[in-house]
């Protein structure tokens, strides 16, 4: 991975902000985030957080029913619940960049409520296809409402910088990231369940309707939600939108050649290949490798997604009214030393529950940083294309990383074990920014 950085000219990097724009917001009624009474932040934090809610829901109940012994167990052959995880990844990679495109020429709020209106759509075609048992409705949904969270995404993280002021963002990121772990937890934990309501061991006692209910009564509340985001112009009206679905990536990303923001977007997609392709797809084994029930297993889980939100709330508190690139390889040390423990130590239930709560929780300290800066950096007019680029190569690197995991797997190595690969990356990183990085983000943030 290259991290070399070149400073060009002023008048062509994204990475500078006006001085009016760091001094006063967007929207008049810009706001102060450690007040719950912000109408604005109030109702953007609620729209994304039911929505991640509900992507979460769906997936839960499709893939207990694709797993083995589920009710749809034997249509898609062995780890068929992988297909549910293929269903999420691939709409972002592949639309990412031009679902970007939308942020910038509409406003960010009107790519919102009408993405959480199709939300209301695909919560009706899960429910058809969750009554009649039919797994390819339902799988059509998924993949549907993936498309969906892609269109919403960049136009989620772009409403941040235009309705508040700079100083503000890091403790506003770091709130709407605790809170969107959260939902995906309780997402998680909700769909459990719903599953075993929806099929459970005495069919005659089934509640097919449920989970269909569920999701479609958080559809319409986040519907609702979206309306209360504050009124936003377009950044970039005149922006002719590209039907070629990567010429946008190639596009934004020769833009960015020599930029700061091109390396903090690739430090971002290496560090997501580490803890979202690798880490968490280690937990699932601990059921064997430390002989316990499910639901202990999913406490684990849990655990990490808690301890990551509550890492990024206070990432964003110690931030305070800057962009602090500090914290990064703080947070990649305190990452590091749990990952090697955990590759280490004999396996034992309390202390692996309290090293991925510690890495969980410092990994916060490189996330909110990293993702402040690329929302600054960004500027107005490319903002959108630039967040769609962005989350299009964090779900590269979950894939690489899902690539990198089955691997090691298939060469014999422990699960618990590959721990260790994920120390080695995390140590790799922490190398490259202090010989590499440092400057250069501390001189982009204070530009």
């Amino acid at each position: 991975m290259d991290f070399s950085i070149n400073r060009v000219p002023k008048e062509l990097d994204f990475q500078s902000p006006t001085k009016d724009h760091q001094e006063k917001p967007y929207f008049s009624g810009a706001f102060d985030v450690t007040k719950s009474s912000n109408r604005g932040f109030y109702f953007l934090n609620v729209t994304q957080f039911l929505g991640a809610a509900n992507d979460n829901i769906l997936k839960q109940v499709l893939i207990f029913g694709l797993a083995a012994g589920g009710i749809w167990g034997n249509q898609l052959g062995e780890g068929g619940q992988g297909w549910a995880s293929l269903c999420l990844a691939v709409p972002f990679v592949l639309l990412s960049g031009f679902a970007g495109q939308f942020s910038d020429k509409y406003s960010k709020r009107q790519v919102s409520i009408f993405s959480k209106w199709s939300e209301i759509l695909i919560a009706l075609i899960a429910m058809a296809g969750l009554w009649i048992g039919n797994v390819w409705l339902v799988l059509a949904a998924l993949v549907i409402i993936a498309v969906q969270s892609t269109f919403f995404s960049p136009a989620k993280f772009g409403i941040l910088p235009e309705i508040m002021p700079t100083e503000k963002l890091s403790r506003a990121n770091g709130t709407i990231n605790m809170f969107t772990y959260v939902a995906i937890i309780l997402g998680s934990a909700v769909g459990g369940p719903l599953y075993d309501i929806y099929a459970p061991k005495d069919p005659a006692t089934a509640m097919r309707w449920l989970p269909g209910v569920v999701i479609l009564v958080i559809g319409v509340l986040g519907t609702l939600a979206s309306y209360g985001i504050p009124r936003l112009t377009a950044q970039n009206p005149n922006l002719k939108i590209s039907y070629r679905l990567f010429e946008s990536y190639i596009s934004t990303w020769k833009a960015l050649s020599g930029t700061t923001l091109k390396s903090v977007i690739l430090v971002w997609s290496f560090f997501y290949l580490v803890v979202a392709g690798i880490a968490i797809l280690i937990i699932a084994d601990y059921k064997e490798l430390l002989d316990i029930s499910a639901t202990k297993t999913a406490l684990l889980m849990a655990l990490l997604g808690i301890s990551t939100g509550i890492g990024d709330y206070v990432a964003g508190r110690i931030s305070g009214h800057r962009i602090r690139p500090a914290l990064i390889p703080l947070g990649a040390i305190g990452t590091t030393i749990p990952f090697l423990a955990l590759g280490l130590i004999p396996n034992n239930f309390e202390t692996v529950t309290a090293l991925l709560a510690a890495g969980g929780f410092m990994a916060g300290f490189v996330m909110v940083p990293l993702q402040t800066m690329i929302q600054q950096l960004a500027g107005n007019e490319k903002r959108g294309q630039i967040l769609g680029l962005w989350n299009c190569l964090s779900f590269v690197g979950i894939i690489v990383g899902n690539f990198l995991f089955i691997g090691l797997k298939q060469l014999g190595v422990q699960s618990n074990r590959i721990f260790i690969v994920c120390a080695i990356l995390t140590f790799f990183l922490l190398i490259a920014y202090e010989l590499r990085l440092k400057n250069r983000f501390t001189a982009a943030v204070r530009d």
